[in-house]
């Protein structure tokens, strides 16, 4: 088992909470996903490079049923749970970035970030997956924060070592190979 990675501290810009688990960055508001954000999540979802190293089936678009169970699901989750998967927009342009949050995985919060392909290397990623950990440690309690990628997915494991998260191996994830991570509060 390896230790996580030393990294840049890079400030949260000052997470607000606002009513109804609404969080705003220095440049993302983020709200808990609803049922309108079919559209959203197509136009992220059927995108290739997006979905590439994503899915059970790795790389398979989904078909809008598939989408919209997914969104419902996000909705859902956060009734049943208390949390869930955030939707998160540029407050400048408030253009759909994607989204960030957390589903439960062995009844441990995992996080989950998925953004447009147009985004990557602005830090939006880490912007977005900052405010739900902060959050989820601060205000929903959790202890500890799980993660999943890919090996070969890069993009996502860089982003796990900026968020200080440790990389604790290989694991067989629900039939898939899976590089396996924990974050703890605290973590950078």
């Amino acid at each position: 088992m390896s230790t996580a990675a030393v990294i840049e501290r890079v400030p949260t810009a000052d997470v607000l909470a606002g009513p109804g688990h609404q969080l705003a960055t220095a440049r993302l508001q983020l709200r808990p996903a609803d049922a309108g954000d079919f559209d959203y999540y197509h136009d992220l979802m059927t995108d290739p490079e997006v979905m590439k190293y994503i899915g059970i089936e790795q790389g398979k678009i989904p078909t809008n049923d598939e989408i919209r169970t997914i969104v419902s699901g996000a909705v859902t989750a956060w009734n049943i749970r208390g949390f869930g998967r955030w939707s998160v927009f540029d407050r400048e342009t408030n253009d759909f970035v994607g989204f960030c949050g957390f589903r439960a995985e062995g009844g441990v919060p995992e996080l989950i970030t998925v953004v447009h392909e147009r985004f990557w290397g602005e830090g939006y990623a880490r912007e977005a997956a900052r405010a739900v950990l902060d959050y989820g440690f601060s205000e929903l309690g959790f202890k500890v924060v799980c993660a999943f990628t890919r090996p070969a997915h890069e993009r996502a494991r860089l982003l796990l070592d900026k968020l200080g998260a440790e990389f604790l191996g290989y694991v067989d994830f629900h039939g898939v190979e899976g590089a396996a991570y924990r974050i703890h509060p605290g973590r950078n």
